[in-house]
């Protein structure tokens, strides 16, 4: 007897994934995989089970996900890896709180070396790039503007960090490559600027937001938190965004900022975990330090993180998302609910030690939904 679901799997559109293990690419897999696509994700080695485990437990990863190793500095096999694709997410990209100048080259190289590969394959109908407000926002003070997509990062200011450096190379070497080639024959493009992004982990991974929250779980590692001003999402919004844009051709050769408004501060989240965890026994400080104190600590050298992030301090941050709307239709989740959701993801990973109180009630939650 013929598998007549297998067979109908196998004519769904397939989406090539890159980076498909990474907090915001994991997502996204999930969410084709719960649509009418098949879903090609990219791994730097199948061997890795930390980050292959959590793709294969996703729902329906049996029929309709498969894993290739590719990196995205050897272009050696990237075409093959594009190969019979219909769409392509460009998802990879690394984030790392204290990057160095090598981020850089990792940035441009490899979305170059994705597009290039798509250009040559005649079957991929459109290409969505995942950049950042990284390539909006930074090196400007924040209170200047309400940063729209008109808006591109000064990499020439000395508030501008090698991670937005790298997004911003990136983002302009993807538009300028993409703009040279002939428009009768070329693949659509979307790129999206997705703001600080929360929501639950679904592998752990470490990552940049993770790493965030993690440090405000404890008072003896975060005595206070610094006078930042950031715009937030839901990773679960960001991942919808990504599968939006690939469907719309409303969105064709446009940047789009994917953020929920109003922005909020470091204190903010510090305080939203308390208000949830603080009856647990975690030491949350929701003290908000000045910035004058803020570069005294980073000159000292003691944490390469404050240095990292003091260029942000100051003023509001202020997004407009309406393209966002417009054009996808977004319906934001709340981002203290996504915060929230995302420690209790990370406790339940073992990214964040469990305090006894903590566990007791799990247990007690757990028992009460089974009785």
């Amino acid at each position: 007897m013929m598998n007549t679901s297998q067979d109908s799997d196998d004519l769904l559109p397939l989406v090539l994934v890159t980076g498909a293990s990474g907090y915001v690419a994991l997502h996204c897999v999930k969410r084709l995989l719960e649509g009418p696509y098949r879903v090609r994700g990219t791994v730097r080695s199948k061997k890795n089970n930390q980050k292959i485990a959590p793709l294969l437990r996703l729902p329906h990863a049996a029929e309709k996900l498969e894993l290739v190793e590719a990196d995205l500095l050897k272009t050696h096999n990237w075409k093959e890896v594009i190969s019979g694709c219909t769409f392509v997410l460009h998802v990879a990209s690394p984030w790392i709180i204290t990057a160095t100048e090598e981020i850089v080259e990792t940035a441009v190289k490899g979305t170059l070396t994705v597009m290039a590969a798509a250009q040559a394959c005649p079957e991929v109908k459109k290409l969505v790039i995942t950049s950042s407000c990284s390539a909006v926002n930074d090196g400007h003070k924040n209170s200047t503007a309400i940063f729209d997509e008109t808006f591109w990062t000064n990499v020439e200011s000395k508030r501008c960090e090698w991670y937005g450096i790298s997004k911003t190379l990136a983002e302009r070497a993807a538009w300028d490559y993409w703009n040279s080639l002939p428009s009768s024959s070329r693949y659509s493009l979307t790129v999206l600027n997705p703001t600080l992004v929360f929501g639950p982990v679904l592998s752990d991974v470490d990552h940049g937001c993770a790493t965030i929250l993690a440090r405000m779980m404890k008072r003896t590692t975060n005595l206070a938190q610094p006078k930042i001003s950031l715009g937030l999402v839901d990773v679960r919004d960001v991942a919808d965004a990504h599968v939006r844009a690939l469907e719309r051709p409303e969105t064709d050769g446009h940047r789009i900022l994917v953020t929920a408004t109003p922005s909020a501060w470091y204190a903010d989240i510090a305080r939203w975990l308390k208000d949830e965890f603080g009856r647990y026994g975690y030491g949350i400080s929701t003290w908000e330090v000045p910035t004058w104190v803020l570069k005294i600590y980073a000159s000292s050298g003691i944490d390469p993180q404050s240095r990292a992030v003091l260029g942000r301090s100051g003023g509001e941050l202020r997004f407009d998302n309406s393209k966002s709307i417009r054009l996808l239709d977004m319906k934001y989740r709340p981002v203290d609910k996504a915060v929230v959701e995302m420690m209790h993801s990370m406790i339940e990973l073992g990214m964040v030690r469990g305090t006894k109180k903590y566990e007791s009630s799990r247990r007690r939650t757990t028992s009460s939904c089974l009785s």
